[in-house]
């Protein structure tokens, strides 16, 4: 009698160690698929990390303008508007196409007009993705204010006062301009000013 419950118990123990390994290849084997997907992913994701470009340091005159600014209210409307055109190159270019990079621009107000537009700059703009090989855009500022003609003329003679905040895909302050109706006059190659780092 003995004997058979050595036999079964052996039995049981032989069963449940091949039991034990066939799983444990089951494991081993989606283990080393789920590396091996991991491994697949990893460049991919990395190489997603690497196609973003920096526009940090690069948007400063002459790769980067302002070419025009201008302020118009439309009394009907009751809408301040704030128009600027700007111009990039080839390399700004590419870096907003192929580098998964976008801007964002905030448009500064004087401090002395503050109290009339009832804050300190205008809302995030997303800049419009380039095409076509065009590097001259356009974007304008929107404020839904009704103003009297003492407040328009305050707000005209501090236009020199506005300035943009330029940020990136992360909203990252990456260049400002000082005094946007003063890069009217400005022109790339005939200009004095030097950039400096």
């Amino acid at each position: 009698m003995f004997k058979y419950i050595r036999v079964t118990i052996l039995f049981l123990f032989v069963l449940t160690a091949c039991q034990t390994d066939i799983e444990n290849k089951k494991l081993d084997q989606t283990s080393s698929t789920n590396n091996v997907s991991a491994e697949a992913e990893e460049p991919m994701s990395e190489s997603k990390e690497q196609k973003i470009v920096s526009l940090e340091d690069k948007l400063f005159p002459p790769k980067f303008s302002i070419t025009h600014f201008e302020m118009t209210y439309l009394k009907d409307k009751n809408q301040l508007l704030f128009n600027m055109n700007y111009e990039f190159d080839s390399e700004i270019y590419d870096i907003l196409t192929d580098g998964n990079q976008d801007i964002h621009f905030i448009l500064e107000y004087p401090e002395s007009i503050i109290d009339i537009l009832n804050q300190s700059h205008s809302d995030v703009l997303i800049a419009e993705k380039p095409s076509d090989y065009n590097t001259k855009y356009q974007v304008t500022f929107i404020e839904e204010i009704e103003l009297t003609e003492a407040e328009l003329a305050k707000i005209e003679d501090n236009i020199s006062g506005f300035n943009l905040l330029i940020a990136d895909s992360e909203r990252d302050i990456i260049a400002q301009f000082i005094d946007l109706y003063g890069y009217n006059q400005y022109d790339a190659e005939k200009s004095n000013n030097t950039y400096l780092d």
